[in-house]
């Protein structure tokens, strides 16, 4: 059967036992509610806020202090020549949750080039992408980067009706496969994936590319959700 984030986040609350993941002290309710994956905020610069850091505006290094992780990151390079570049915190606990938390980072196509160029080595990855492992310098620069998506896995399962209760009904849906679908909630920067067979998984993202992840999620639709991939790939980056 599966468990419910609410039903967890109620019992905790309940209990006055949340704790933040670096310390034993536990959190005020109103802090406590920064810690909760559906509790979402659109800033007035159009930003999306969820775990207490901005999608938009928060940096790797930020979010290296603030939850007290050593984030991983890659340079990947698609079938078509075009990079992009991650940064994988593996399975973590923010608040009062375990999730696996994946951030893709915003630079140029330029910039990554040049990572690329300095790269030196390169594997093939289940995708069919190949990750490119940075160098020292590289890695400090990508920690200054803003992260401009981000992929959050709970380690608990949540039933569709749950997700109902928490996100409310989504304004879009586009189906996947016979047993996954993404419900989208474009005001709130937000697209769940939804699997009968699977944990689901929360994308977030500033709303005004909402757009760009329409089209991030019908390439999708050809290969494996990228969120399953990356925790393969994870495991074989380092810094």
């Amino acid at each position: 059967m599966k468990k419910s984030l609410l039903v967890i986040a109620l019992i905790i609350i309940a209990a006055g036992i949340i704790n933040v993941f670096f310390g034993p002290e536990p959190l005020n309710k109103a802090d406590a509610a920064k810690q909760l994956p559906w509790k979402i905020e659109i800033t007035p610069e159009g930003n999306t806020r969820v775990l207490d850091i901005e999608i938009g505006a928060t940096t790797v290094q930020q979010v290296k202090k603030l939850w007290n992780v050593a984030p991983q990151i890659a340079l990947f390079r698609s079938p078509d020549g075009t990079f992009r570049l991650e940064s994988f915190l593996g399975k973590v606990k923010i608040g009062p949750f375990q999730a696996r938390i994946i951030f893709n980072l915003q630079a140029s196509q330029e910039l990554l080039k040049e990572f690329a160029e300095n790269s030196s080595s390169s594997d093939a990855t289940p995708s069919g992408s190949h990750q490119l492992r940075l160098n020292g310098d590289d890695f400090e620069r990508a920690m200054l980067l803003t992260i401009d998506e981000m992929s959050y896995s709970p380690a608990v399962d949540t039933e569709v009706d749950m997700l109902s209760n928490l996100f409310g009904a989504a304004p879009d849906n586009i189906q996947v496969d016979e047993n996954s679908s993404y419900w989208l909630y474009p005001q709130r920067g937000l697209a769940i994936l939804v699997n009968t067979e699977d944990k689901e998984v929360f994308h977030y993202f500033p709303p005004r590319d909402y757009e760009q992840v329409l089209q991030e999620i019908e390439q999708l639709k050809q290969t494996k959700p990228e969120i399953i991939t990356a925790e393969n790939d994870a495991e074989q980056v380092t810094e």
